[in-house]
Order: C-alpha cells, then structure tokens, then sequence
C-alpha cells in the first residue's frame, strides 16, 4: 500500500510476531493438555463407580420384583460386570450353582478403568478385611446374603475400581442392600 509520501508500508503480522504466538500457544497447550487428561480419567471412574452402582440396584430390584435371588458378578480378567438372575422354578431363595441363574447381559468398564485398590490403603464402608467383591447376591427382599447358601445376611460386599493412577473408588453395600459409592483422597474413604 502506498502512502501520500510515495513510501509503501505492509500490513500485517511479520514471521516473528507469528513464532512468537505460536509458541504462547504451545506453552499453554504444554499446561493444558495433562490436566485435561487426569480430568477425564477421573470422570471416566467416577462414571464407571457410579453405573455399577446402579447395576447392584438393578440387581435387588430384580430379586424383589421376581421373588427370586439376582446377583451382580464381576470379571476383573474382562474389566466386566453383568446381573444375573436365578430361574430355577421352586427355588427362590436357595439358587447356589452357577447354571441357576440367568445372564441379563455384560457391562464393560469405560477405558483405563479397572477392577483394583489403586492407592488405597485401608479398606472401604468399614469393610474388614480389605478384600474384592466379585459376587454381589441379594434373596428376594433385597438384602445381600453369604454366598454359602445359608441365607446369612451380608454387610462385607465392596468392589473397588482404579484408573491405574492416583484415583480409586469403592461401592459398597449395605446390610439394606443400598449402594454406596466412595472416593479414596488419599488419607481416607469420601462418600460420594
């Protein structure tokens, strides 16, 4: 462009301007983009804790709505889950074999997720010893019982999940058969 003078100026950014835009942009992307990521994996567990917990509620619905016992069943090789029902005509509160009950289909945890303590040290909703739950059963009123077929009730049922990195959460059941989900903060167990 030509001023009155007859002198041409240019409009516009030099290529210096421009690296140096380029780079603040990169900088904050550097900040950014770990954070965003933790984010995401905290929201993915926290997601998953909370579908399982649905799951064992569905699970006691399911026993109280068939008078019959269902259970929730977990796979930590296959990071799956699935309520099963039992369909054994006549035997409502007494289904123990494993061709008792009828698969209703398998959930998978959402990706990084698995079944595991993570960094907890100490066991959830007061359960003793800290172990994994791998099978949830309720009788036909909803309560959780002992697997042994006694029909004792069961207060001790928690899985816990983790993301492989600092988060780990746990759901619990209570002896009403409620579902509880915990967050680990790394000196002791948050309900969520």
């Amino acid at each position: 462009m030509k001023t009155p003078n007859g002198k041409t100026t240019s409009t516009g950014f030099t290529v210096i301007e421009l690296v140096i835009g380029m780079a603040v942009v990169l900088l904050l992307a550097a900040f950014a983009i770990p954070n965003t990521l933790a984010t995401l994996r905290a929201y993915r567990l926290s997601g998953s804790s909370h579908s399982l917990a649905h799951q064992l509620s569905l699970a006691r619905l399911r026993a109280q709505t068939d008078f019959t016992q269902a259970q929730l069943v977990i796979d930590p090789a296959t990071n799956s889950y699935s309520v099963q029902v039992c369909t054994v005509a006549g035997k409502a509160n007494n289904c123990t074999a494993a061709g008792d009950y009828a698969n209703e289909g398998t959930q998978f945890l959402g990706s990084g997720i698995s079944f595991g303590f993570g960094p907890a040290g100490s066991a959830a909703a007061g359960q003793a010893p800290m172990q994994q739950t791998l099978q949830t059963r309720f009788n036909s009123r909803g309560v959780p019982i002992l697997l042994d077929g006694s029909g004792n009730t069961n207060a001790n049922d928690v899985i816990y999940l983790t993301d492989g990195q600092a988060n780990t959460f746990a759901v619990s059941v209570t002896v009403g058969g409620h579902a509880r989900v915990w967050r680990y903060d790394g000196s002791g167990w948050c309900q969520q």
